[in-house]
């Protein structure tokens, strides 16, 4: 009877997401606007002044409109823009002008770290006008740097880093900004004097978004299928095909337990060259990553592997062109296996570094086809010979707004065992849906080979529903027992899954303090592939509000089913037999608005844990006083009342930041938990003296032994200074 219960409420998910969405109201699309760039033969000075004559004789473009608290309504703040551009580079100028410049926030300095809790401009630009893909950015008045790519009209990570130049200044009518981006930091069709461009502001205090062009506050401002124009870039000549990226480093290492220590003094590089306006291959000789910084702390309380983020620049850059079946959304488990996980490639298990010895890469576009491919040389390691290993991803464009592509691995860094994996998928996106509306659909099915397992399978399909009003779905996947790609990531093998969401978030005009609150339901089912329920999770929100404020809470009812099918272990020593259990658990979260001094939430959960109970406590909060000092914390507590034992299992972090300039920062990274009863502490100083010129300085340190806590064990400094040309 349960069986039929879940399964009839998946279904009735899926039938209210498409009843609502065939209910939703049309309107119609809004004309692009554009604007005109001006050449100029002098570039401007890039420092936040925009008081050159070009400035002033260029046409000046804004009028932007609220897409929050308010949609369609004029910012209370006028800004505007200017477009000017060279035989070198595209300069933007921004004009924020404020009512209450005194109220302007601008607490953050630091390279790379999206300005979200302060007043900031975000712009995006579609170098290849093909409505798809590009670049975005995003700068806040102290000439912070944020540069992301653009994938098929989607955020895909800020993996880009780019070689640019910005400026801000807060005057007394309001922040500026000035800004340079080179033609040769760039990809883009010489011939197209057309560019998809659009950009919004964010004024913190108030709450309050805005943007040039929207056809929708579900789009975001990446969505360039929905974005305005950059006209009149006439006569862009040839850029620089050959980039050379030299680095010297030196390292030393110590072991306190063996008092054994050595240093180590090395060099190399990368080398690219422009295959096409759009197409880059490179070229990574004796590849090293001193400088990557350290992973975030996990614990662990399932009986599934957890998977650790990539953080090394080589992989980093342009990964988006690897990326496989449906597009990831939050909180969502739409796919369980990952075709290519880069971090197998030079990184053990365990998280060990295994040395790159040559490393080459392929990547961009040729008309309608993305192209990615990877093949690199691992040293030998733990009685493993040398190893190949190579990575194939195409896709093609089709449709407005949809591709469909292929992958292909082969290799396994960790044994000599042939292997490799085959799959392809199908994305389909439209934001013409019922007029105004973004329908998401896919499907992807991939095949792997080992000598051991011969050949396993896995597929899935989906559809959402991602809108304001109404945001739903339902997704379906099915993972065969043997299907571990040895270049990719499993979690969970022997399953189908089934999935469902279903989000109803309307925004009461008559409640001055509530902007939106949400009534939500998800679900997850997973069978065996014998179609036995092994476990599922339906989860309440109710509800979510979203407050004027900006501050934010929910309260969450969730219950689970699990059957392990036979005992685990858990991080702090618990056991959990094999069995079938019910569980019921109850969560309450409160986000602090951003806008604050303090930021951040914390949030309290307590219920059913398998054959016992569970409670979590948890904060993490950000204070930042000045812009030259960021600083956070976070605490997570578990207690764990198991009918043969009672344990804790915590773990902490702290992070402190100091930015002298926007392009030299010094951080300090502190870890602890009481599982592995260690403490981790890195330091990291960075310094950009000129763009595309940079030096690191970087400690590691490892603290705790059986007696002591605060027994240093061992120890690892490096610097590393690399540069770039381009000729």
């Amino acid at each position: 009877m349960r069986k039929l219960l879940y399964l009839g409420a998946a279904l009735a998910g899926s039938a209210g997401f498409a009843l609502a969405a065939y209910g939703a109201a049309a309107s119609p699309a809004k004309p692009r606007p554009s604007v005109t760039a001006l050449r100029v033969e002098r570039p401007p000075v890039i420092d936040g002044a925009l008081d050159e004559d070009a400035w002033q004789k260029a046409p000046a473009a804004g009028d932007f409109k609220q897409y929050e608290p308010k949609d369609g309504v004029p910012m209370t703040e006028r800004t505007e823009f200017r477009i000017l551009y060279s035989d070198e580079a595209l300069y933007i100028g921004i004009w924020c002008y404020d009512s209450e410049p005194n109220k302007i926030l601008a607490r953050t300095m630091s390279r790379d770290d999206y300005p979200d809790e302060d007043d900031f401009v975000s712009f995006s630009i579609d170098p290849f006008h093909d409505r798809r893909n590009g670049y975005m950015f995003a700068i806040n008045p102290n000439g912070t740097r944020f540069d992301a790519i653009i994938n098929n009209n989607a955020y895909a990570g800020n993996s880009w880093d780019a070689i640019w130049d910005c400026r801000g200044k807060i005057t007394d009518k309001g922040w500026f900004c000035e800004i340079a981006i080179p033609f040769d930091s760039i990809a883009f069709a010489p011939n197209n004097s057309t560019w998809g461009f659009n950009i919004a502001r964010t004024i913190r205090r108030k709450n309050e978004r805005g943007r040039w062009h929207s056809e929708g506050r579900h789009l975001s401002t990446s969505a360039m299928a929905n974005a305005g124009e950059i006209r009149g870039l006439e006569g862009l000549g040839n850029v620089t095909k050959w980039e050379f990226l030299p680095y010297g480093m030196g390292k030393y290492r110590h072991n306190n337990d063996t008092g054994n220590g050595n240093t180590l003094g090395d060099f190399g590089g990368d080398i690219s060259y422009r295959l096409a306006p759009n197409l880059n291959a490179s070229l990574s000789v004796n590849t090293d990553f001193a400088e990557t910084e350290v992973d975030y702390r996990q614990l662990n309380f399932t009986r599934f592997s957890l998977q650790y983020p990539e953080k090394r620049d080589f992989f980093l850059k342009d990964s988006s062109v690897f990326k496989f079946g449906p597009p990831s959304r939050r909180r969502s488990r739409s796919q369980s296996s990952t075709p290519f996980f880069s971090r197998r490639i030079g990184l053990t298990d365990s998280g060990h570094r295994v040395p790159i010895n040559l490393a080459t890469k392929i990547t961009g576009r040729v008309g309608k086809y993305n192209i990615g491919m990877i093949g690199a040389m691992i040293d030998e390691h733990d009685d493993i010979d040398s190893q190949n290993v190579f990575v194939t991803r195409i896709s093609r464009d089709v449709l407005d707004q949809s591709s469909v592509g292929m992958i292909n691995t082969i290799g396994d860094p960790n044994s000599d065992k042939n292997t490799y994996m085959i799959g392809t998928d199908f994305n389909y996106r439209t934001t013409k849906f019922l007029t105004d509306k973004t329908l998401r659909a896919s499907m992807y099915t991939m095949a792997n080979f080992d000598d051991d397992t011969d050949w396993s399978y896995a597929h899935g399909a989906g559809i959402s529903y991602p809108n304001d009003l109404i945001d739903g779905g339902v997704s379906f996947y099915q993972v065969d027992e043997e299907f571990k790609p040895k270049l990719g990531y499993t979690r969970r093998t022997g399953i189908r899954r089934f999935g469902s969401s279903f989000s109803y978030r309307p925004r009461p005009e008559n409640i001055e303090w509530l902007r939106k609150y949400h009534l939500s339901y998800r679900n997850s089912i997973y069978t065996t592939l014998d179609n036995d329920i092994e476990s599922q999770r339906h989860s309440f929100y109710l509800p979510y509000l979203d407050f004027e404020s900006g501050h934010d809470v929910y309260f969450l009812i969730e219950q689970e089913y699990d059957k392990p099918d036979h005992d685990f272990d858990v991080s702090g020593g618990g056991i959990v037999p094999a069995g079938e259990y019910w569980m019921t658990n109850y969560a309450l979260d409160f986000d602090l608005k951003d806008s604050g001094l303090i930021t951040g939430g914390f949030g309290y959960e307590l219920g059913d844990w398998y054959h016992g109970e569970k409670q979590t406590a948890y904060f993490r909060l950000g204070f930042d006083p000045a812009k030259w000092l960021n600083t956070s914390f976070s605490y997570n507590y578990n207690h764990f009342n198991l009918p043969d034992t009672e344990f804790d299992a915590q773990i902490v972090s702290g992070n402190i930041r100091i930015n002298f300039t926007p392009d030299m920062g010094w951080s300090h990274l502190i870890q602890y938990d009481n599982i592995s009863e260690s403490i981790g502490y890195n330091t990291r100083f960075f310094w950009e003296f000129k763009p595309g010129k940079k030096f690191y300085a970087v400690i590691r340190q490892n603290y705790g032994d059986e007696d002591h806590l605060f027994s240093l064990r061992e120890s690892e400094f490096a610097i590393k200074a690399l540069t770039t040309f381009r000729f």
